[in-house]
């Protein structure tokens, strides 16, 4: 079969590869749809964490199994602990994830846990659906938030994160100011919902949210994030930008701010997502699609082009 194969740091080859081995708790997954995440081009640009060359990335996907069409949940946990008991695989310690720790997904073909299965309503669009996963990152962001009408939320980063996120709470009735130096991401961030778009934190009046989400994660962004939300206020981080950096801790101190981090998401926020997409009103005109033999194209197009490239969605037929 052919795949998409990264060899490290921005080398990806389109080329042949084994067929893929199902075990007794695995089928294999024939590839319709698969999207690039923020964090393919982490290894992209030089960041490869646990990622090992050659691999073939990729963990959104939507494919068949004998004409049944199925989103897959891509993270793999142990299922025993004391997380993985409470509904939290996300939290697992020994979690993994397709395209990081195992083959995955840029590839027409792919074996998957049999129980990572999410079958999909024959009427929900496969370009909708393939946005399960990183929609459900949203909706686990913010479901320990009351965010409805009379709300306030700012959202620091406009990349597809903080564009899913300001769709979310949005239709929920929350006022969304959103924060990206890219004029098109702006304006994507506005006809999805965001009654304000600027291009940098200071634009902000300090203190007017009760909610932010960074969606980003670099030094600016989480002090933008604390100066945009008012004293006892939350921030959630999403945002993997930078790894390190210095923060004001004395002001998240003297002003009460909760601050939480977020990883992934659990089953129920993933089923939620699908439920959420079969309802149609998510505009998907901020999607870009190629070939998956053009994938290192698009990965190059993400990097370099962020004002005409938002997320690309890989196919391999």
């Amino acid at each position: 079969m052919k795949a998409l194969v990264w060899h490290g740091d921005q080398r990806l080859s389109f080329e042949d590869q084994p067929e893929p081995r199902a075990s007794d708790s695995e089928v294999v997954l024939d590839v319709e749809l698969a999207g690039i995440c923020g964090s393919d081009l982490h290894g992209y640009r030089g960041h490869p964490g646990p990622r090992v060359p050659p691999l073939v990335l990729g963990h959104e996907v939507v494919g068949r199994i004998d004409g049944q069409r199925y989103a897959v949940y891509p993270l793999v946990a142990c299922g025993r602990c004391e997380r993985c008991l409470a509904g939290e695989d996300n939290l697992c310690a020994s979690w993994q994830l397709l395209g990081m720790h195992r083959p995955g997904v840029f590839a027409e073909r792919v074996a998957v846990p049999r129980a990572a299965l999410v079958p999909l309503p024959a009427g929900l669009d496969p370009l909708r659906a393939v946005l399960a996963e990183p929609l459900a990152c949203c909706v686990g962001a913010l479901a320990p938030y009351a965010l409805g009408a009379g709300s306030t939320l700012a959202v620091f980063g406009c990349g597809p994160i903080g564009l899913l996120a300001i769709y979310l709470a949005h239709r929920a009735g929350a006022h969304v100011s959103a924060v990206d130096p890219v004029d098109a991401r702006r304006a994507t961030a506005r006809g999805l919902g965001a009654a304000r778009a600027v291009a940098s934190p200071a634009e902000l009046e300090p203190g007017a949210a009760a909610f932010a989400l960074d969606a980003a994660g670099f030094e600016m962004t989480w002090r933008g994030a604390i100066d945009a939300v008012r004293n006892g206020g939350s921030v959630v981080m999403l945002g993997l930008g930078s790894a390190e950096g210095s923060f004001p801790m004395a002001l998240l101190i003297r002003r009460a701010i909760t601050l939480r981090g977020q990883f992934a998401y659990n089953r129920v926020d993933f089923a939620a997502a699908v439920e959420i997409l079969v309802e149609g009103d998510l505009d998907l005109d901020w999607l870009s699609s190629a070939s998956l033999e053009n994938g290192a194209r698009a990965f190059a197009n993400l990097v370099e082009n962020p004002s005409e490239y938002t997320k690309v969605i890989l196919s391999p037929g």
